[in-house]
């Protein structure tokens, strides 16, 4: 693995890039879309595993951190939406100059494959393929998850007082729900959440194949239709796993049906899968 520092505008950015086996390069790469707060920590197993399995198959991966998250610059308070999507893009843009791979796909889980899914809509030539791994397509319900998980967790370590004080409840959990088991919400990035991501209608794709593993297909039946020029497969997830809490973080995460569905998805009619 080789890390890398890039920049856009005054964002100093970090990235893991993942080289393709040299036997089996294909010259295409896939960029590994973090999820947000406890997610993103939760995840960081998985998606180590994951970009082992793919570059050891042929592909160019590469692991990032949006301004405001994990290595990259800035502190939680500065990550936002919109500038995690223009992220994404840069990120699709150093892998292109640093393995020299021009076909670019991208894999994100939870926020990550909302960002995904936003990126990709935003690049010139568009992606050619994208997997949405349990994707947040309605963001008030997600705010509302992430404000819920952050009150059972206080809850679950202060007892009996968590319910008898109120002013303990206020000093942790305040009208605006701004923190997340640890991680800022500000304004911007919950405005940016609640309107971009809305469940009035289904996703259209800009990618030319699409994979959507969610925990309820048939709430997903008609996206395929809607999708586009290409073509998008809905398929159960399969997982009860949840990702927003903080009670396990030593706990290893890589469920290991994801890794090789999604290793066949990005090589098939490459001739490696």
């Amino acid at each position: 693995m080789t890390p890398l520092r890039f920049t856009r505008g005054h964002r100093e950015l970090f990235a893991l890039h993942m080289p393709a086996h040299p036997a089996l390069s294909l010259a295409r790469g896939v960029v590994l879309c973090n999820p947000f707060g406890q997610e993103a920590i939760r995840a960081h197993r998985f998606y180590r595993a994951l970009g082992l399995r793919l570059a050891e198959a042929g592909l160019d991966v590469l692991r990032f951190d949006y301004y405001g998250s994990g290595d990259s610059g800035g502190n939680d308070g500065e990550f936002d939406l919109d500038g995690a999507v223009l992220d994404t893009i840069a990120a699709a843009g150093l892998l292109r100059r640093h393995s020299g791979a021009q076909d670019i796909s991208f894999i994100g889980l939870r926020l990550g494959a909302s960002i995904a899914w936003l990126a990709s809509r935003q690049l010139p030539a568009g992606s050619t393929r994208l997997v949405l791994i349990e994707p947040v397509t309605d963001g008030v319900a997600y705010l509302e998850s992430l404000r819920a998980a952050h009150a059972r967790t206080l809850r679950q370590i202060f007892g009996s007082r968590w319910s008898l004080d109120a002013s303990l409840r206020e000093l942790h959990l305040p009208s605006n729900a701004s923190e997340a088991l640890g991680f800022i919400i500000g304004d911007g990035l919950r405005r940016q959440i609640s309107e971009r991501l809305q469940a009035t209608a289904p996703w259209t794709g800009a990618s030319a194949r699409g994979l959507l593993l969610v925990q309820d297909p048939d709430r997903y039946a008609s996206w395929p239709a809607q999708w586009g020029a290409g073509s998008l497969h809905v398929e159960a997830s399969a997982s009860d796993i949840d990702w927003t809490t903080n009670s396990a973080l030593n706990t290893s995460l890589v469920p290991t049906a994801w890794v090789d569905r999604m290793r066949g998805f990005m090589l098939d009619g490459y001739g490696h899968a």
